[in-house]
């Protein structure tokens, strides 16, 4: 046996490490503000913290999320089949994670949707209202390169919907479910497609 003292060199964190960081952290700071605020609880109209995630019928909550993430997929793929801004939103997404194996596609979609879902409906919505946390929402996803301003305006109008989810259930988990839906669809197809 030959053992050498070759010193290895650390590998390098897969890119998107650090988002799911960012994600998982986003999840945990919206459960703690959650857990200490009144006005999200007082808003959905219900008094427990597993009420306020499920609203007032999870059943009905999870179909509406999946048919709500389903039409954002939709839209989503239409634009990146049919204009510029899409095909180019799917490049740079393309780029920045390459072609996800579907489990890191499964967890980055959890982690995404629970985090952003959390903050924007859970804890802005009830304190600023549909319109402006849908704003907010779209400034969060601008995308520093002057033709995609419309990646923008599209992801503000999914927090309308997000938002209209949420404030209809009485609950996060349809929200939760339609952005995991759209999120994975999209982590997972990206690249996949045929032109």
């Amino acid at each position: 046996m030959n053992f050498t003292n070759k010193e290895v060199e650390p590998r390098a964190a897969h890119p998107m490490t650090r988002v799911a960081i960012a994600y998982g952290l986003a999840m945990v700071i919206g459960l703690i503000l959650l857990s200490k605020l009144r006005e999200p609880v007082s808003y959905y109209g219900v008094t427990t913290g597993l009420g306020f995630f499920l609203g007032k019928e999870p059943l009905l909550s999870l179909t509406w999320g999946a048919a709500g993430g389903v039409a954002l997929a939709l839209t989503s793929e239409l634009a990146s089949r049919y204009t510029r801004w899409g095909r180019a939103i799917e490049r740079m997404l393309l780029t920045l994670v390459g072609r996800m194996h579907p489990l890191d596609a499964l967890l980055l979609a959890l982690l995404s949707a629970s985090g952003e879902e959390l903050l924007f409906r859970g804890v802005l919505l009830p304190y600023v209202g549909l319109l402006p946390s849908a704003i907010l929402f779209g400034a969060l996803h601008i995308v520093p390169r002057k033709h995609l301003w419309v990646w923008s305006i599209w992801a503000a109008l999914a927090g309308l919907l997000l938002g209209y989810l949420a404030i209809a259930t009485k609950g996060l988990v349809a929200p939760i479910t339609a952005h995991f839906v759209v999120n994975f669809i999209g982590l997972l197809y990206a690249g996949r497609r045929r032109r």
